[in-house]
Parts: C-alpha cells; sequence; structure tokens
C-alpha cells in the first residue's frame, strides 16, 4: 500500500512563529525515513546536547517524509544550521524565549499515495473521504503509537500497577539486548537492585511514552465500544466543543445533539488521569468498568514512577479538512490530500477508506 517513504509526506502545521529572540532555538527539519525521538538523538550527539534540551509538538511517522519544528535550549541558530546528517535537512532556525511542547501545533497537512489500488475504486474512494470530512474521523490513536513490537501500553499498563517483573520481561528480551541501550543498562543494573529501581533507569522521555500508549490504549476500546455511533451523545457524556476544545456535561442529550449532528461538539472519551472530569450515568459505567477488567484502579494515574497524568478528554471523532482526491500518473493507485487537527492520525483515515473498498 504504501512503498516508501515519499508516499507518505507529513507538514506540521505550527502554532505560533518564533519571536526571534531567547534562550531557545526553534529549527524545522525535513526528515526521511527516521522517527522523530531517532532524529533528536542525532542532532543531539552532533550538538554534544542532552536530548532533555529539545522540545517538539508532536511525534511524527518513521516511514515517512515529514517536516516539523523542534527546539533546543542553549544552541544559538548558526549552529543548528550547521548541522549535515544523513537524511536531515535544517530548512531555518530562530530563536524563542520558552521550549516547544507537544500539543503546540495546529495541525498536521497529508499527502499520501496509496498503490496498487484499481483506479475503478477511485470514485468509491472519493466517496469515502467525503463522508470522513462531512461526519468526521474516528478519533482513535493509531498503531504506530504502541511502538514497533506493538507493546508500549502494555509496559505502560505494567508500570501503572507496579508490576516491575512484567516491565523487565517485556523490555530485556534477546533482540532488545542485542540493539538497545537502555535495556543493556537495565539488565546490568539488575544484577545489583531491585526490580523497581532498575525500572528507573528507563529514561523520563520513555517512561512517559509507555504510560501515554497505555492511556491511548484505553481511550482506543472505549472508542469501540462507542463505534459506529461516534456523533452520537448520551446523557452524562462530557462533550467536547470543536473551536476552542472546552468540555461540558451534557445534561439533556436531546437538547444537544443538533449541535453534534452540525459537528460543533462531539462526545468524549478519556485519557486517564487524576485530573480528568468524569462523566455520569452510561457514559461513566462504560468507562470504570473498563478499568475495572484492567483491575486498575483510577486513582493508579496520579503518580506512576515519578511522572503525574493528569489526564484529559478527548473526541470520539475529529474533522478532516479533504483537498484533493486522485489518481496516480504512473501506477494503479490513488492519492490524497488532506489535514487533520493535531493529534489526528492520517492512517486512520486510511484503515477507513480501505476497509470500505475492496481492493482487487
Amino acid at each position: 500500500m504504501i512503498k516508501k517513504p515519499e508516499d507518505f509526506i507529513v507538514e506540521e502545521l505550527p502554532l505560533y512563529e518564533p519571536t526571534g529572540t531567547g534562550t531557545h532555538t526553534f529549527f524545522a527539519i525535513r526528515k526521511r525515513n527516521l522517527s522523530t525521538l531517532e532524529t533528536i538523538n542525532r542532532i543531539a550527539q552532533d550538538l554534544q546536547v542532552h536530548t532533555q534540551k529539545f522540545g517538539y509538538a508532536g511525534l511524527k511517522d518513521k516511514k515517512a517524509v515529514t517536516t516539523q519544528v523542534l527546539s533546543v535550549e542553549g544552541v544559538l541558530p548558526e549552529r543548528i544550521l550547521k548541522i549535515e546528517q544523513p537524511d536531515i535537512e535544517v530548512l531555518w532556525a530562530e530563536q524563542h524565549p520558552h521550549k516547544l511542547r507537544i500539543g503546540h501545533l495546529r495541525g498536521n497537512r497529508f499527502e499520501i499515495t496509496v498503490h496498487d489500488v484499481p483506479h475503478d475504486t477511485l470514485p468509491c474512494v472519493k466517496a469515502v473521504m467525503d463522508r470522513l470530512a462531512t461526519e468526521g474521523v474516528p478519533n482513535r490513536f493509531g498503531a504506530q503509537r504502541f511502538g514497533n513490537k506493538n507493546d508500549s501500553h502494555l509496559i505502560g499498563k505494567a508500570l501503572v500497577k507496579a508490576d516491575w517483573d512484567a516491565v523487565l520481561r517485556y523490555m530485556l528480551t534477546d533482540d532488545a539486548l542485542q540493539v538497545d541501550d537502555v535495556a543493556r543498562r537495565m539488565q546490568r543494573e539488575l544484577t545489583k537492585r531491585s526490580p523497581q529501581k532498575v525500572v528507573m533507569c528507563i529514561p523520563h522521555r520513555l517512561r512517559k511514552l509507555f504510560l501515554s500508549a497505555y492511556q491511548a490504549s484505553l481511550f482506543n476500546c472505549v472508542l469501540e465500544k462507542r463505534f459506529p455511533y461516534l456523533g452520537k451523545l448520551l446523557e452524562g457524556d462530557i462533550a467536547v466543543k470543536h473551536d476552542n476544545g472546552a468540555p461540558f456535561l451534557v445534561a439533556d442529550a436531546t437538547v444537544e445533539q443538533p449541535r453534534a449532528d452540525a459537528f460543533e461538539i462531539s462526545p468524549s472519551g478519556p485519557i486517564f488521569g487524576y485530573k480528568m472530569r468524569l462523566p455520569t450515568g452510561d457514559a461513566l459505567a462504560l468507562e470504570t468498568s473498563l478499568l475495572a477488567d484492567e483491575e486498575v484502579r483510577f486513582e493508579a494515574f496520579r503518580k506512576v514512577v515519578g511522572i503525574r497524568l493528569p489526564g484529559t478528554r478527548r473526541p470520539f471523532r475529529m474533522p478532516m479538512q479533504l483537498h484533493e482526491v486522485s489518481e496516480t500518473v504512473n501506477s494503479a493507485g490513488v492519492r490524497l490530500s488532506f489535514t487533520l487537527p493535531a493529534g489526528g492520525y492520517a492512517t486512520v483515515v486510511l484503515e477507513e477508506v480501505m476497509s470500505n473498498i475492496q481492493v482487487l
């Protein structure tokens, strides 16, 4: 379907521009076939700066050509512009007073080429994309959120449950010990420290990533239980306004449903955390039953391995701005161009398209 990185082009849309002064430097990069964290590690080694000095607005796909903005503290733009790394191109660099934080982006624009799709399915593809642009895209987290081995959420769950032995089983596999510096360090420490203290050897950023993956997995579970009626409100739902992200309790679903039908609001699911706003009624019962099945207490999300998880609400569907659907020139396939808001996954759009057409 996606044969090479150039088939998946992503352009990050910044939330704001750097001011030109400050102790941090914002810089735009174009990377090919590299994850965001791999890119930061390479640049950090080049600059001899710790990775904690870097900031980013969102993690971008690895098998892709992506443009995004990063920040680094204490490095002047002149040094950034001299970076020469394979598959990394620095486009510009300017100073700013603050670190770039996760979520500080308007969205992402995608240009995706899907191969081996017969041209006679183009009308069907257009129909699916038009429907998604009108009704919204399921706002589930894509598979890449759960890591290359699809176990990041399982490690996160083990962290939440303080099951240190399970964390070690997932991380200290034979394959990991051959290539992963973190795993090798944990293996060495295991000979002289307790499993709990060894787990704390996992870098803060990676621990946070595992926990976020578990939160994402739980959200996906709730979304699937509400699918395909992702725009249908229940009394007691926490709805989210799409124009500003503000959540509110749905006291009367009949009154609020016309706003959902107009795509002004959508029901939301849980990103579990100690500050997360709880729904009532059937919506609350669904979320609490999921935690019961997981054998996880709501209070467990207050602080995990030194990381606080405040939590939030995430709408079950997201708006999509559709730019173009066209057929490719030299091979059987289609080209899709669209924009998603921050936190949206283009892979979910592709899944929706492919599940609604028959590929011969």
